[in-house]
């Protein structure tokens, strides 16, 4: 499954993977706007156990 839109926060992208059963996630305005970087968004999930690719 992919989830896509909707995240604001670093939570969002692990909810969508642990509660909605992701297996991507892709999201455009919070890189765009710079709200957060994508290394940022890894290195949460990797910290939270969420096998990512750095």
């Amino acid at each position: 499954m992919i989830a896509s839109g909707g995240a604001g926060k670093l939570e969002h992208f692990y909810d969508a993977v642990v509660k909605g059963g992701a297996q991507i996630v892709l999201a455009a305005s919070v890189f765009h706007f710079r709200t957060l970087s994508i290394r940022q968004v890894k290195e949460y999930l990797r910290g939270k156990g969420i096998p990512v690719i750095l």
